[in-house]
């Protein structure tokens, strides 16, 4: 977190500007004073210890100094002992040695708490050599020791007297400090935060109490302001928002009403791509009953015109050979007529069960491949009329249980929608319908051409109810988005395409071999 948001998050919270006045009276008046008490008090240390004790000890060494001239011009100790009893009241003189010219101690004190340092003591002491000399001859030499201990016990006695002065000083001035704080800042401030808090809760009504007439004050009126001002556009608000919400009731009847309308267009032309697959069905039918019933029809001409020769020959005399060319051409006549009502029959059966499988749209065990030779079937008369191929790779035999009328028109619907937008500006084209197992459970059937692909923008919207690039040449947009709905609703399957650009497209749709009970008409229209 950067050290500035971090500052302005502390800052917000509650307590933290008393945090930040505290750091600051402490880095303004606490430090410097604490500073200052220090440079003081080591200041005032060295000048009691230092400064004035070598004044004091010279005063002595110089008293001495004048006092003994007597004393050794005389050669007369005695005469020296008062002044030496009167300068060693001073506790602090502990050590005094008079010594003659050739260096004989001539008259000596020494305070009995004195320990010299050679036998274990401190000698924390100021020491003083005077020469005395009297009419420019010298008499001898005085030495005195001032001893600095009673100047540190005053050192420390008055640092102690400062110390507690600094501690009071700052103790009051913070004191009153943090007495005018709360007073003239803390308290306003905390005021102004649960009025702030209220407002930012929604109370509008409750007025911001003045203060005092100074910067909170100032914050406290416009902080009135704010509100009032709040209040009114909350007021304002409310009421558009009830004549918007208002409006919003009347378009949602309206869009309702809308949708209702949409949905039926949208079940009509669901109906009618049921009926153009019926009448693609019916063309399927025709077409391809002509071919076995053209024969039939051939044969048995052929066999009336022989019943006929045969009869003249029975009335003019027949011979052997004349009966056993009738019976020949009877047997192979009655076969062919066998065979092409045969093939009659399965076409009607075939054609009737793809009628009954998409206008029922019941539920049945059927084989898949079975299912789609009969679409491709129907879709005959369509497809001759084009020059693209439709080739189906077999694979293994899968059985479904599930609704082959959904799902036949899925596959009409893709293999339509190839025919119709796949090979735009091609003369050729192939269309492969493929399947294999996936799993245990399911099937995956893959619809695939080699036409012009799909660009990736209409490429996501393909699946969007009545989007279509030949609006207004015959599309309306419904087909893909009906096979989505039936793949992903009635079959509880799944739909996904991929395209490139100049190589062709793929639909590859995946389905429970069991499919799940459903409501099939809301499934196909929603």
């Amino acid at each position: 977190m950067p050290i500035g948001r971090k500052t302005l998050t502390q800052l917000a919270k509650p307590g933290s500007l008393r945090r930040f006045v505290a750091c600051a009276a402490f880095l303004s008046i606490v430090v410097p004073a604490v500073v200052c008490g220090v440079i003081v008090i080591q200041q005032n240390r060295i000048k009691t210890i230092t400064q004035d004790s070598i004044i004091t000890a010279n005063k002595y060494a110089d008293l001495l100094q004048g006092g003994l001239k007597v004393a050794l011009w005389n050669i007369s100790p005695e005469l020296g002992k008062p002044l030496i009893e009167s300068v060693s009241i001073d506790r602090s003189i502990v050590l005094i040695d008079v010594r003659d010219e050739i260096g004989t101690s001539f008259l000596s004190y020494q305070n009995s708490d004195y320990v010299p340092k050679n036998n274990g003591g401190n000698d924390d002491n100021i020491v003083l050599i005077r020469k005395i000399t009297y009419q420019d001859q010298i008499l001898g030499e005085v030495e005195t020791h001032y001893s600095l201990q009673a100047a540190h016990e005053s050192a420390r006695r008055e640092s102690k007297s400062l110390i507690i002065i600094i501690v009071v000083q700052l103790v009051i001035s913070l004191s009153v400090l943090s007495i005018v704080l709360n007073k003239r800042v803390f308290k306003p401030l905390g005021e102004l935060r649960e009025c702030a808090k209220r407002i930012a809760n929604g109370d509008l009504k409750t007025e911001v109490p003045p203060l005092q007439r100074d910067e909170f004050g100032e914050l406290s009126q416009q902080l009135e302001i704010m509100r009032s001002s709040l209040g009114s556009h909350v007021n304002h608000l409310e009421k558009r928002v009830a004549d918007r919400t208002s409006e919003l009731s009347v378009l949602n009847l309206d869009l309702m009403d809308a949708m209702e309308q949409l949905q039926k267009a949208q079940a009509n032309l669901v109906q009618s791509e049921k009926l153009a697959a019926l009448g693609a069905l019916v063309a399927g039918v025709a077409h391809e009953l002509n071919t076995p019933l053209g024969n039939g029809l051939t044969v048995a001409t052929s066999l009336r015109v022989s019943t006929n020769d045969l009869v003249s020959a029975v009335e003019n005399g027949m011979t052997r050979s004349m009966f056993d060319e009738y019976l020949s051409d009877m047997q192979e006549g009655t076969m062919l007529v066998e065979k092409n009502l045969e093939k009659a029959s399965e076409l009607v059966k075939s054609f009737k069960q793809t009628a009954v499988d998409q206008t029922s749209a019941k539920r049945r065990n059927f084989e898949l491949l079975t299912l789609i030779n009969e679409i491709i079937t129907t879709l005959s008369p369509t497809l001759k009329k084009t020059p693209y191929q439709v080739d189906i790779q077999t694979g293994e035999e899968v059985r479904l249980d599930s609704f082959p009328g959904p799902l036949g028109q899925v596959i009409s619907n893709l293999v339509n929608n190839a025919i119709i937008h796949a090979f735009e500006g091609k003369e050729t084209g192939k269309i492969c319908i493929s399947y294999k197992m996936v799993g245990s459970d399911k099937v995956k059937i893959s619809v695939a051409d080699n036409g012009v692909g799909i660009s990736d923008t209409n490429l996501k919207k393909i699946f969007d109810p009545f989007f279509t690039t030949k609006l207004g040449e015959g599309g309306n947009g419904l087909g893909m988005h009906i096979v989505h709905n039936i793949v992903t609703g009635v079959l509880n399957g799944t739909i996904d395409v991929e395209s490139v650009a100049n190589c062709g497209t793929t639909f590859h749709i995946e389905i429970p071999l069991v499919a799940p009970d459903c409501e099939i008409k809301q499934a196909i229209a929603s």
